[in-house]
């Protein structure tokens, strides 16, 4: 079998159903985002998963698990480098009640892009090498999976990536966005 890979988000969370922004605060998954992360589970199903593994995050490693006891399969250690996006002071917020010049003000205190692709692109390569020749999922987050979502797409798409939504990472194109951020590869 080939090597694969599949990133999901997390499933909803109080915070999203209000539209603050989580960032790295840890909240839990509500029961919508619980269900969710089943739904998952059984949509993966028959696929040939062999692990599943997440972010450290509680939403993370909650939808992880749901998704695992859905194929009967193992969660693996926690993956640091898939956590969500620094947004440093605008962490706790409802983004529509931020105004523009307020956001523009604040985006040097967030975790700049390049910092994101930095530390995931060699963390999924690693993942490709440590688990090859088998199916991998993994829970990370919204604005971590965008940038990578847009990184392998070469722009950037007009929306965001939903809770419980699924990307399949082509790893061929993972190796070339490496080489090409001149990034550590396996």
């Amino acid at each position: 079998m080939d090597t694969a890979l599949v990133l999901i988000r997390h499933g909803l969370t109080d915070w999203n159903l209000a539209g603050r922004l989580q960032g790295r605060t840890d909240i839990p998954l509500n029961d919508t985002g619980r269900e969710q992360a089943r739904g998952v589970g059984r949509e993966l199903a028959g696929q040939g998963f062999s692990l599943v593994l997440a972010s450290p995050l509680v939403r993370a490693q909650e939808t992880a698990a749901l998704i695992a006891q859905e194929l009967n399969i193992d969660t693996g250690r926690p993956v640091p480098e898939l956590i969500e996006r620094g947004f440093g002071p605008l962490e706790g917020r409802i983004m529509a009640e931020v105004s523009d010049e307020e956001s523009a003000a604040l985006r040097d205190q967030l975790e700049p892009i390049a910092h994101i692709l930095n530390r995931a692109i060699p963390a999924l390569l690693n993942l490709c090498e440590e688990h090859a020749g088998k199916k991998v999922a993994v829970v990370s987050h919204g604005a971590t999976m965008r940038v990578i979502r847009d990184a392998l797409a070469g722009t950037k798409l007009p929306r965001g990536v939903e809770n419980g939504e699924i990307i399949q990472i082509d790893i061929q194109r993972l190796k070339e966005l490496a080489e090409e951020l001149e990034l550590v590869s396996c």
